[in-house]
């Protein structure tokens, strides 16, 4: 027998079976654990994330890729901090270039661009929630704020695996801490 797994799922409600924050909880649980296998010699060894082609970041260091990711999640808390302007103009998070071989850094860039979307996703209005949105870098298609957040939740399991994955392939090992 045949199933046709899309006659029962809504596309438009997929999202709405999971919980966000419980989705960017776990997402971040497993990036965290998958960093706190790494250091600085880690942090410069290539990966590749086919998954990522769309967002043009597929492939670069380690330490690249976490400082793309944290730039995606700053990019979301501009667009979601715009909601909520008045202006409705996106105001850019300055951020000072973050040297790719310092691994402290790239690991502080990573947990300050994460704080940055959740305080800006926190101050939104609840009629935020119910709205389908249409993002600057995907304005072709809408998404409700709960997709957006699990979609990033997904890129830091995507990217958690892709670390833990390129660690146990390097010769040497986990790193030392």
């Amino acid at each position: 027998m045949t199933h046709d797994a899309r006659s029962n799922i809504e596309a438009d409600n997929l999202f709405a079976r999971f919980d966000p924050w419980a989705a960017l909880d776990d997402g971040r649980r497993q990036l965290v654990a998958a960093l706190d296998t790494c250091d600085a010699r880690s942090g410069a060894l290539a990966l590749a994330i086919p998954e990522f082609a769309a967002l043009g970041e597929s492939a670069g260091s380690v330490a690249s890729m976490l400082l793309a990711h944290a730039a995606r999640d700053r990019a979301h808390a501009v667009f979601f901090a715009a909601l909520e302007a008045s202006d409705t103009v996106a105001t850019p998070i300055e951020v000072g270039a973050v040297d790719v071989t310092d691994w402290s850094a790239v690991r502080a860039d990573v947990d300050a661009g994460r704080l940055a979307m959740l305080e800006a996703v926190a101050g939104l209005a609840s009629e935020q929630w119910e709205r389908v949105l249409l993002p600057p870098w995907d304005a072709e298609s809408g998404d409700t704020l709960a997709g957006l957040l699990i979609v990033r939740a997904i890129a830091d399991g995507l990217l958690a695996n892709a670390i833990l994955a390129l660690v146990a392939e390097t010769p040497e090992g986990h790193p030392a801490r």
